[in-house]
């Protein structure tokens, strides 16, 4: 593989991330926000899920907190565009970032990019995380991931998977499952999930780290066989297979995840106020619905737990960034 052109592409390009739900919010002290609308940037553009996701919490926190909330895109860089902006941001809790895995992976693909997490932002609310699921052509005549792995190690750098751009998620968990397994795969780029799909479906590529509901009816139907999912629990929505970490592939984790991010400096006070809003604006039953039609689960972490969770990310995205680089 050829290290130094799939990092300037991985830079380049945006993972695709959904959103849900996640936290057990502590009461505290409300503290009065600046009287005018609160800024909800969003590194992605419009219509995709984590926009979804964005707007559907902006009319529950317009509810909650007797506010206007709006959603601003500031798609581009990897997302560093809006996480810039919010880190630089006056730090009265009026602008927010919904962050997402890219955060954590910018640290190491942009080393000398001037934020960085802990110092010039914080963690509000954890939102959710999704899974994507290895699916392969019936054709292969492979059923478990052992098998799966045997196929590719007895044909390196000739079994393909198919990915909707070099640095999706459909990539990264492809890139991920090299470096666990042992495998040299090759990864195809399409344009999005119905080109994807269609040649997985056709033969022509023979695998696929694809978002679960993307395939769900497929491998109900027996079109596509479901492998392993990349989480480090079972998906609700494919109960039956399992995860690649139960399957050998130690702490094997690629999940999709995404949460309330401000400026650094933002007073305590006003940050609790802030994450009991979201809490009461998740549980909303329009929320849970934007989460379910997303195959989105909940991620439910604290304040302080998401905080850990996101330096764990960083952590682990910089192994395999170096990883790639050698």
């Amino acid at each position: 593989m050829r290290r130094r052109p799939f990092l300037r592409a991985l830079a380049r390009i945006v993972l695709i991330v959904a959103a849900g739900l996640g936290l057990h919010a502590p009461r505290a002290t409300a503290e009065p926000l600046p009287d005018r609308p609160i800024r909800l940037v969003v590194g992605f553009g419009a219509g995709g899920p984590t926009d979804i996701l964005a707007r559907t919490l902006a009319d529950q926190l317009s509810d909650s907190l007797g506010r206007k909330v709006i959603v601003e895109n500031r798609p581009g860089a990897s997302g560093n565009i809006a996480t810039q902006a919010v880190a630089s941001a006056e730090p009265d809790g009026n602008t927010l970032l919904i962050g997402a895995s890219p955060l954590a992976v910018n640290h190491s693909l942009f080393p000398d990019f001037p934020v960085r997490y802990g110092r010039d932002l914080t963690a509000v609310a954890a939102l959710g995380a999704t899974t994507n699921v290895l699916v392969v052509h019936p054709s292969l005549n492979v059923r478990t991931l052992a098998q799966f792995t045997q196929y590719v190690k007895e044909r390196p750098g000739a079994v393909s998977y198919a990915t909707v751009g070099v640095g999706s998620s459909s990539h990264l968990a492809g890139v991920a499952f090299d470096l666990s397994a042992g495998t040299t795969m090759v990864p195809i780029s399409y344009r999005g999930v119905g080109e994807t799909t269609r040649d997985v479906l056709g033969g022509h590529v023979q695998a696929y780290f694809a978002p679960v509901q993307v395939v769900l009816e497929l491998v109900r139907a027996g079109q596509l066989v479901a492998i392993a999912t990349t989480s480090p629990e079972r998906t609700a929505w494919l109960p039956d297979v399992p995860t690649m970490s139960e399957l050998g592939l130690s702490d094997f984790d690629v999940r999709l995840w995404v949460g309330l991010f401000a400026p650094a400096k933002v007073p305590a006070e006003r940050i609790s106020t802030i994450e009991a809003a979201v809490a009461r604006a998740m549980t909303s039953e329009s929320t849970k619905a934007t989460l379910n039609a997303q195959g989105i689960a909940p991620l439910s972490l604290t304040r302080t737990a998401f905080d850990a969770f996101v330096l764990r990310e960083i952590d682990r995205w910089r192994v395999v960034v170096a990883a790639l680089k050698n």
